[in-house]
């Protein structure tokens, strides 16, 4: 079994191929899973939608979320949880006034029957990084007795487990959303599914979410905003652009929806130029041109203005609500492949060469069968000078162990991390070396299915099984230097925060991605949709955020047009004459 840091580095690599629809052995005998009323459509059509219907629908979504994970009735798999939505819809939609809905709302709760007290004991309070908050009881204008409902529903026993979600294990505290039908053969789901895809989202990421307090618009009004988007959606690309903007909502690195389905390779293109683009100063610029001969005569460092038309400054704006990230500079290294992505088999540039407005047509080729660029011949390691030492972290591999002799010689090290390390142990690796005791790196918080909303701290016990560094006499006393850019996540920005807990280290470079945790289990939408957002918290020792924020560096350094022009790497060299 993965123990301590190995197995958190090991939940930086969970990825969305494992299946949603993940049952276990018991779960099929469930009384859910005789329920097959709606597997041909939800059976629910809308009009235009009074405000008061939209607010009722808002209401609905998060008592049915609610109860989906809190209710013991629910938890035990007596009921398909989507179809019961399905069946409550309509009865919604025609209530006329508060009074009405509250006592629909009040008797659905009812149905369910009785339950016992919890039994969960919770976390001391300085554990607690952060707890949901459930305000929206009162503020709903919901009756006292509905009100009182739902607060005994909070407090129900759910240590038994539930049907629709557990968590991976205690050492992996991942949510696994389990039985959820993904209705896949519905390419372009009825209002009800699609509806259903929105608040099955909205209330996993309410509940599973670490992060849900650090967005800039309020989850909470999110539901609000999507219903009538969803509901509208006229056609396939509408629903499925509309669930790509919500999954941006979350400002979520992990966070993406594939572009390889056929409705977005439609609307992105399906033919992409041999070439590669980097924004600098919201400028689009050529960073390598791998076409042979005149088909595409682009260089390093070209200004690009406009593709087939339009100008760059439009497609940024069109684009950019469907890529998830968690801070501009890696939402724009998202969007740069996504710009280069047409219909055609030509695509028409104009660009900026030493001052002068250019145009050219350049030839495009299939985007799933597009070259990739042969990764650099090197072993991930060199001397830079007989002072320098330069390990990169993604080329280094099996290698590290034969360079550090050498290395250790050095007056200096820098540690190239603007890329994904491998071995994923590789600042620990490292730190064995360069560090003379252990080290904090990090505080990381769960989730928990028994109190969902609520995150807290993990054991000390357990994070003391992740600290970097070992005993050691004879440590690495010269300077270090880590190089970060957008291009750093996850993984990448943890070994940073591990690296940086060194006396002699500075970080260079620009802002991370800012998506510094675990990546969960997938989340299914009706049509075929899966994404996933960051599950497992993680924070400095003292409690400071990194999400969204990122590794910042010591000395900042972009990359700057004259410099990609001329090959160079800025923030290499800013790290040298840091040394010298």
């Amino acid at each position: 079994m993965l123990k301590g840091k190995y197995l958190f580095i090991f939940l930086f690599a969970l990825s969305l191929n494992v299946q949603a629809q993940l049952t276990d052995s018991t779960d099929r005998y469930k009384k859910a899973n005789l329920d097959k009323e709606f597997l041909t459509g939800s059976k629910i059509v809308f009009d235009q939608p009074s405000n008061f219907q939209i607010s009722s629908l808002e209401l609905l979504a998060k008592v049915w979320g609610f109860l989906k994970y809190h209710h013991p009735a629910i938890a035990k798999g007596d009921y398909n949880w989507d179809f019961e939505l399905f069946r409550m819809t309509p009865k919604l939609l025609v209530v006329k006034t508060l009074k009405e809905r509250n006592e629909l709302l009040s008797k659905w709760i009812y149905a369910l029957g009785p339950f016992e007290n919890g039994k969960t004991i919770r976390p001391a309070k300085a554990q607690i990084k952060y707890e949901l908050n459930f305000d929206w009881f009162k503020s709903s204008k919901f009756s006292p007795e509905l009100i009182s409902q739902l607060n005994a529903v909070k407090n129900a026993d759910r240590t038994a487990g539930s049907y629709y979600v557990k968590m991976y294990d205690a050492e992996t505290p991942v949510a696994i959303f389990k039985n959820e039908g993904d209705y896949s053969s519905f390419k372009y789901p009825d209002a009800g599914y699609r509806l259903l895809g929105l608040f099955k989202f909205w209330n996993s990421y309410e509940y599973f979410s670490p992060y849900r307090n650090l967005l800039d618009k309020p989850w909470s009004g999110i539901l609000k905003e999507y219903i009538p988007k969803l509901i509208a959606a006229k056609n396939e690309l509408d629903y499925k652009l509309t669930m790509a903007a919500l999954i941006a909502e979350t400002q979520d690195s992990h966070s993406d929806i594939s572009p390889y389905d056929i409705a977005f390779r439609g609307f992105y293109g399906t033919f992409t130029p041999k070439m590669t683009i980097a924004f600098v100063d919201d400028q689009a610029v050529v960073t390598n041109s791998t076409e042979d001969g005149s088909l595409n005569a682009l260089k390093k460092g070209d200004v690009i203005q406009s593709i087939n038309n339009v100008p760059i400054s439009k497609l940024m704006k069109e684009k950019l609500p469907y890529v998830s990230a968690s801070n501009y500079a890696t939402q724009l290294r998202k969007l740069t492949t996504i710009l280069l992505r047409t219909n055609d088999t030509l695509m028409q540039v104009s660009f900026i060469r030493d001052d002068k407005s250019e145009q050219l047509s350049l030839k495009c080729y299939p985007f799933n069968r597009r070259e990739k660029r042969a990764a650099p011949v090197d072993s991930g390691f060199k001397m830079i000078n007989k002072d320098i030492a330069y390990i990169h972290a993604s080329r280094i591999e099996t290698r590290l162990k034969s360079v550090m002799p050498m290395a250790m010689q050095a007056k200096a090290m820098i540690l190239d991390l603007r890329t994904y390390p491998k071995p994923t142990s590789f600042a620990w690796d490292l730190a064995k070396y360069i560090f003379d005791a252990p080290k904090e790196v990090a505080r990381y918080t769960a989730g928990s299915t028994e109190i969902p909303g609520l995150f807290s701290y993990m054991p000390d016990d357990y994070m003391a099984q992740v600290r970097i560094g070992v005993a050691n006499v004879n440590p690495y006393l010269g300077k270090i230097i880590v190089l970060v850019n957008e291009e750093t996540q996850s993984l990448g920005e943890l070994s940073a925060m591990a690296l940086r807990a060194g006396p002699n280290t500075i970080i260079v470079g620009s802002q991370t991605a800012g998506a510094d945790g675990s990546v969960g289990m997938p989340v299914t939408f009706p049509g075929g949709i899966v994404t996933g957002f960051t599950q497992i918290g993680v924070y400095y020792p003292d409690g400071k955020e990194t999400q969204r924020i990122g590794i910042i560096p010591d000395v900042k350094v972009k990359p700057s047009v004259k410099g990609i022009k001329e090959g160079r790497d800025e923030m290499l060299e800013k790290a040298i004459s840091l040394l010298n």
